[in-house]
């Protein structure tokens, strides 16, 4: 597939680029690795809490304590990664995930479904401040001709673990147990932080400290005018 400016974003150019750039790489392997441990640990939570509960609503609310939390947090989370450094930022939530995925081992009896469901949305509100700067720092680890074939396979990226990740998960977690998933989950967070730790390129563009910075709450409200005045932002968005 061809852009308006000519660069091309097939197969071959996203594994042309894959290979070649080592720092992408990296920062899309920690993406790849993440979101397959997110669906290993979906998967064996909800099969663990349906055991427990037999209820099919408390089941179903992992689900929407996972959208909600993210929903909820991806405004500040787009402000703080494009205000704070980004490799810091992503490493910092890795290590924090590591830890609360290893709470999910806790999980034995009804009395801790709750205690599941806050770990979930902590998890899963982390993940909102993670993912913006990962994106924002595509731009950032890719020359101008790369882009189109890194927006390629970042974007493919969460669906192809939902896929992988969560059918690798069931079978771990038939197989191994599900605490092999919970803790597969926490490896992956680790093995995330690790990878950006080795990305050598600068992640964002130097800050002009003399241009002033708008709040968040300003910088939202900023966000959703200007996705009033372009029908093409606010389809995106919505």
């Amino acid at each position: 597939m061809a852009t308006e400016g000519g660069e091309r974003s097939g197969p071959r150019e996203a594994l042309l680029l894959l290979r070649r750039n080592g720092d992408f790489r990296r920062l899309y392997g920690a993406q790849l690795i993440s979101y397959a441990g997110d669906w290993f640990a979906t998967v064996a939570l909800l099969g663990l809490l349906f055991d427990i509960t037999r209820s099919s609503a408390l089941t179903v609310m992992v689900v929407f304590v996972q959208v909600i939390g993210f929903a909820i947090l991806s405004p500040l989370g787009g402000y703080v990664a494009d205000r704070f450094d980004r490799r810091r930022l992503m490493i910092v939530v890795d290590l924090v995930r590591t830890v609360l995925a290893l709470g999910l081992l806790l999980i034995d009896s009804a009395s801790g479904v709750w205690f599941a469901l806050l770990l979930v949305g902590v998890m899963t509100g982390l993940g909102a401040f993670f993912e913006p700067a990962a994106t924002a720092a595509v731009p950032n680890l890719v020359d101008a001709e790369e882009l189109p074939a890194a927006n390629v396979l970042v974007g493919a990226a969460w669906g192809t673990m939902l896929a992988v990740g969560g059918a690798l998960g069931g079978v771990v977690a038939a197989t191994l147990g599900r605490d092999a998933a919970f803790i597969g989950n926490a490896l992956s967070f680790f093995m995330s932080a690790l990878l950006v730790m080795g990305i050598r390129r600068r992640l964002a563009e130097e800050r002009d400290p003399s241009r002033p910075e708008a709040g968040v709450v300003a910088a939202v409200v900023e966000t959703l005018r200007y996705a009033r005045r372009d029908h093409r932002v606010l389809a995106l968005l919505v």
